[in-house]
């Protein structure tokens, strides 16, 4: 006798030996990746360099990562935070050749070190047409540094680059960085000697009130500064800026800006005093965007922070609306984000993309609504707000707008993402639907952006692709992955990849799935040598893989024959993962030794498993394949005593295989009988649920609960057996199989009310047959079998009118003949609901209801459900004419 049946479904998969999965390389989640870059990116665009510089860093330095790719962005990063001798650390890294956007951050951090010369050989080697579109502003810029720095300055040259850089950001706020990015590149021009101090204060003092003069204090203040007198260079300005009137505002703002550019910005600080005041009372946004940045720079600290946030809350809630309020809640925001006040940052987005219908930020405001989902886990909104964004760049695009730089590859990042998004729901979920999405996500990101994937990024979405398709449960899977197959951009490990996902998959589809993924495993390996592109792990996967299927497709033969060629292939593997493959394959050969009769050699390949590979998986599961083998031949005996040493060794006692050992010990002896083997059964039940092995393995724990209350109920303990199944039902209330564990506490009180004088039992199976019997989310075996044993109390408490009422309107009636659907093969209704209708007959019969009683046993005849002699032979008595069975 097997011993099938003890196990729920669920939980028979966990007693296979451990497979050597092809566990996915250490690369960064796509998904996760986009929203990191897109948190970077905005951080950059709101003047936070720094910030956006750790982010990068952190992508970059994850295995698998488009590493040069980063390191560009991080470079940008540093140099808008003036940290150019960095920047010049991380280009050093990057490989030759190098390329017109890896020459133009050079020569930008060679400007910033004051490395004229070098930058110019740096402008240079760039070819302008080479540059990606995003670069072209940075290009410009460069441009007019060097023409500010050359021997005889051009300031109109200058201005002119600098204006295309201007013209060609992407938002109010990118243009604001230009410009103040300029305005400093001349503050750091602008050297002077201490000789040439007192004319320019005798120039100020001649001139002042006037715009000369409002110009020669600005080179005072600049002069002082530059010349190591900073605080001599603040009380000047701080001293000059109340004698400017509202009516210079162009003064006004730049004055004060200067201010915020050299003085002190921590909390009080008279920079952060001017700044302040700029953004709350300038006159020009694009400067008002400009202090508002330096300010967001400045307050990483948290007093500096709350100080931030409280000018912007202000501001925000100001009337009339504040000029660049958009921008203002679009900061806040993104600080409510890094706080993870995800109400507050979600809200500020919200308003962003709904009251500002023209602003460029809508499509950043949708990335605070997508990060903020995202870090919540939820990723069906992610996906929802993703494909916003994807939306509203191809508006722009349509309208016939200038294409913000970088628009492309932000274009396929969101198509990414939403499609992450999508399979992430439909890891969290289990809805195949989320899974048919993603599918069809990654399918129209690979269909219509493939120009704009870089090429390292194209065969891993291949892979996701395939993978997302596989679980949705299409069937389609295969078919794809022969389509793409032939494609050079789908790289050897992603596609190997992606043939063991289907293999694996195909294993559960029943004996056709197993003949499908032995079929493509062995065309795989038939195929031609793989290059070195292919990792050696994941070849040593395939050829184990190879060598389970051709067990599962019933050739044992060819499997042994295919697992000593693994075991002889010379593997340059990790050695953890080389002796995973080797145990499993060897527990393999013996699995096939038993299926061919070769008992001795298993035997004997099962001892060397555990010399050799002792306290892998492997040699633990070998106890349990042993076991099984004596079991399928009754020989339970032995079955038992192979599991012991297992069961009963300390040195096995928190392997997580130990739980489902003594499960299967307790099933072994039950299965004998006995009042001592239930007695051990029932105690090997208690060491499995005391098992510290056992944590977190609720579904065995449930399992093993549910075979207890049988165990004991067969040793006529009912008070224990109810307290079990009480147990189960307080403890896993949401389970949906607890109805069954409501059932057998339903009967346990039924089988104690007849000797409850109380007749609290009765009443309480009484109750829980009804709430089954009405619950429309209990399945219908459950609802069927309460309803059944609901009528048969109530007979039994002489209420035959009310149980004759039960069974043939609340089972008969409304759980069967008004069920359209077919019942399915294999489901235990059909049991009872012959029982009841022979019942109901009966019963009919006792209350005199003769026609009744041969309408229920008719049915029975009609419906070819079980009792069909006990009801021809009751019709037969009531004097009816009945046709031979089969006629």
């Amino acid at each position: 006798m097997a011993l099938a049946g003890g196990l729920p479904a669920q939980d028979a998969g966990a007693l296979n030996p451990p497979t050597p999965l092809a566990a996915r390389s250490a690369a960064p989640s796509p998904g996760s990746t986009t929203v990191q870059l897109a948190a970077a990116q905005r951080a950059q665009d709101l003047g936070l360099p720094l910030l956006a510089a750790d982010l990068y860093r952190q992508a970059r330095d994850v295995p698998g990562a488009e590493r040069e790719t980063l390191t560009l962005a991080l470079a940008t990063a540093l140099l808008d935070g003036g940290k150019a001798d960095e920047a010049e650390k991380a280009l050093a890294e990057m490989p030759e050749p190098h390329g017109a956007a890896w020459h133009l951050r050079a020569g930008l951090a060679a400007v910033q070190l004051r490395k004229i010369d070098a930058a110019r050989a740096e402008l240079a080697a760039i070819t302008e047409n080479e540059l990606p579109e995003a670069d072209y502003p940075w290009y410009w810029f460069f441009e007019g540094e060097l023409v500010d720095f050359a021997p005889v300055r051009e300031m109109a040259r200058a201005n002119d680059f600098y204006t295309r850089a201007e013209k060609g950001a992407r938002t109010e706020l990118e243009r604001a960085r230009f410009q103040l990015a300029a305005e400093r590149a001349r503050l750091r021009l602008k050297e002077t000697k201490e000789a040439d101090l007192t004319t320019i204060q005798n120039n100020y003092r001649q001139f002042q009130g006037t715009v000369v003069g409002y110009n020669f204090a600005e080179t005072n203040a600049v002069a002082l500064d530059a010349l190591g007198r900073n605080k001599e260079a603040v009380t000047f300005l701080q001293g000059m800026l109340p004698s400017i009137p509202r009516q210079e505002r162009e003064w006004w703002d730049r004055m004060r800006l200067v201010l915020g550019l050299i003085g002190d910005k921590a909390r009080g600080g008279p920079g952060r005093v001017a700044l302040n005041q700029l953004v709350e009372s300038g006159h020009d946004p694009l400067r008002q965007r400009q202090a508002l940045e330096i300010l967001a720079t400045a307050s990483t600290a948290e007093a500096e922070r709350k100080q931030f946030r409280d000018l912007l809350n202000r501001l925000i809630g100001a009337k009339p609306d504040h000029p660049i309020k958009e921008a203002l809640l679009f900061y806040r925001g993104h600080l409510a984000l890094l706080e993870k006040d995800f109400l507050q940052a979600e809200e500020d987005a919200k308003v962003v993309h709904e009251q500002f219908p023209r602003s460029p930020l809508r499509v950043h405001a949708l990335g605070i609504q997508t990060q903020s989902a995202w870090e919540q886990r939820r990723f069906r909104l992610a996906a929802d707000f993703a494909q916003k964004a994807l939306a509203e760049l191809s508006r722009g695009a349509a309208a016939g707008a200038a294409p913000p730089a970088g628009s492309a590859g932000a274009r396929v990042d969101l198509g990414v993402l939403v499609a992450e998004a999508r399979f992430r729901a439909g890891l969290a979920v289990g809805d195949a639907t989320d899974f048919r999405q993603a599918a069809d996500a990654y399918a129209a990101v690979l269909r219509e952006r493939p120009a704009e994937l870089a090429p390292a990024k194209i065969g891993a979405l291949m892979f996701q692709r395939v993978l997302a398709e596989i679980k949705a449960g299409s069937g389609e899977a295969g078919k794809i992955l022969d389509q793409l197959a032939p494609n050079p951009a789908f790289d050897l490990e992603n596609r190997w990849q992606a043939e063991w996902s289907l293999a694996r998959a195909s294993q559960l589809q029943g004996e056709a799935g197993r003949k499908e993924a032995y079929a493509r495993v062995n065309a795989l390996l038939r195929g031609p040598p793989a290059d070195g592109a292919l990792k050696p792990e994941l070849r040593a996967r395939m050829a184990w893989l190879q060598a389970r299927l051709a067990f599962e497709n019933n050739e044992p033969d060819h499997a042994i024959q295919l697992v000593e060629a693994l075991l002889a292939a010379p593997f340059e593997i990790p050695a953890g993962l080389k002796m995973e493959i080797a145990s499993t394959a060897v527990l393999l050969k013996a699995q096939a030794q038993f299926a061919l009769g070769r008992e001795v050699d298993a035997l004997k390949t099962l001892t060397q498993l555990r010399q050799d590979y002792k306290k892998t998986d492997a040699a633990v599961s070998s106890f349990l394949i042993e076991s099984e083998h004596y079991a399928t031949q009754d020989k339970i005996d032995i079955a038992r005593n192979r599991l012991i040493p297992l069961t009963d060794d300390p040195e096995y006692r928190n392997h997580e295989v130990v739980p489902y050992a003594l499960f299967r010990l307790a099933l072994l002896s039950e299965q004998l009988g006995r009042e001592e083997n239930l007695i051990e059964a029932n105690k090997r039940i208690e060491d499995l649920i005391e098992s510290p092995a056992s944590a977190g393995q609720s579904d065995l724990i449930f399992a093993a609960r549910m075979k207890q209350g049988d165990i004991l109920r067969k040793r006529n303990d009912f008070p224990a057996a109810q307290r079990v199944y009480e147990d189960l039902v307080n403890k896993y209330p949401r389970r949906p199989d607890v109805v069954i564990a409501q059932l057998e506490l339903a009967k346990t009180n039924n089988a104690q009310s007849s000797t409850d004088a109380s007749g609290a039992h009765t009443a309480t199976a009484e109750h829980l047959f009804e709430q089954l019997r009405d619950r429309v989310d209990a399945p219908p075996d459950v609802r069927v079998e309460a309803g059944y044993n609901l009528g048969k109390l109530l007979e039994r408490r002489g209420k035959l009118a009310e149980a004759a009422k039960v069974w043939w309107n609340d089972v008969i009636v409304d759980l069967w003949r008004k069920d359209a659907k077919p019942i399915e093969n294999g489901a235990k209704r059909i049991y009872w609901l012959a029982r009841t209708l022979v019942e109901l007959g009966d019963l009919q019969q006792k209350l005199a209801r003769f026609d009744e009683a041969a309408k229920a046993y008719q049915l029975v005849l009609d419906a070819r459900l079980p009792y069909e002699a006990v009801a021809r032979a009751r019709l037969e008595q009531l004097g009816a004419v009945v046709p031979k069975s089969g006629q």
